[in-house]
């Protein structure tokens, strides 16, 4: 049973390693247009973890509030030498529609899977191994929120 901390642990890390990211934390906190100029959020865990960024699949609440949030969850995971290597880690990135546009020519759900895609693609430190793109597609929670989904698989593991 113990093993199955491990898996925890990787979400977790993944967590850190998003809030690590003041551009990323911005763009999932605040509403306006122009969230880059915003101030830094001080304990973005505090902030964000559990209210924007879950460390699973699902937003908890029905959300009366415009908002957006990354979701994840871990599929068809294996054990390799008795340690999970292997499986799908998907970010899922979603935001109320009115919330989409941005004034830095991309909508924010691109800004934040560039940002997801510049902190995981082909980098080390999950605890699984080097991280390879896998597959991105979109993903509609309702007619309100929507977004994309980002895939990573372990690679180059030991």
């Amino acid at each position: 049973m113990a093993r199955f901390n491990e898996l925890s642990e990787y979400k977790f890390t993944i967590i850190s390693r998003l809030l690590e990211n003041e551009e990323l934390c911005k763009a999932i906190y605040y509403n306006d247009t122009d969230f880059l100029v915003k101030p830094s959020i001080n304990d973005p865990a505090e902030k964000l973890v559990y209210d924007h960024i879950f460390p699973y699949r699902f937003i908890p609440d029905v959300n009366e509030s415009k908002k957006t949030f990354v979701t994840m969850s871990f599929q068809k995971f294996q054990l390799v030498n008795n340690s999970f290597k292997k499986g799908l880690v998907y970010l899922h990135v979603v935001t109320h529609r009115d919330l989409f546009k941005t004034d830095y020519g991309v909508t924010r759900v691109d800004y934040i899977l560039n940002k997801i895609d510049e902190l995981f693609n082909q980098k080390r430190g999950i605890g699984m191994g080097k991280l390879e793109f896998y597959e991105m597609n979109e993903y509609l929670v309702n007619e309100k929120y929507q977004g994309n989904y980002i895939c990573y698989k372990p690679v180059d593991f030991n």
